[in-house]
């Protein structure tokens, strides 16, 4: 049996499109990714005008301490009193969230409390305030 001499030499061939592929798809990855910053190219004196005092839109924290005293930013509040400003807060801002910082060694009962006064006071937005473990 007689074998042929000839080789098919071609060289190597390297099949491009996968890397085309991948290269393609980290390229739309890194482009939806990144986080683009938008800054204004033109720098503009905007003129003075006089208004209406705007309120502005904070957040309205209620602290519960370890004995069972309750806060109203930093104004204390006794617990007979505790409808009456959440009141008044309502409506002064009607949209401001209440965050609720209640200590781990406060009583339930009391948390509870503060929470249905400031529902009947008409919030109904709570954030309940937490450390990161």
């Amino acid at each position: 049996m007689k074998f042929s001499n000839k080789r098919n030499d071609r060289g190597l061939e390297i099949n491009l499109t996968p890397l085309i592929d991948v290269v393609f798809l980290l390229l739309i990855f890194f482009m939806v990714s990144t986080t683009f910053i938008y800054t204004n190219a033109l720098k503009v004196d905007l003129p003075k005008a006089k208004g209406d005092e705007q309120t502005v839109n904070k957040n309205i924290v209620v602290v519960v301490d370890s004995n069972n005293q309750i806060f109203v930013g930093k104004k204390k509040v006794p617990k007979f009193a505790l409808y009456r400003v959440m009141k008044d807060l309502k409506e002064k801002n009607p949209n401001i969230p209440i965050i609720l910082q209640a200590d781990k060694n406060a009583k339930h009962g009391t948390v509870v409390f503060v929470m249905d006064q400031c529902k009947k006071a008409g919030f109904d937005r709570f954030t309940i305030a937490v450390e990161e473990e």
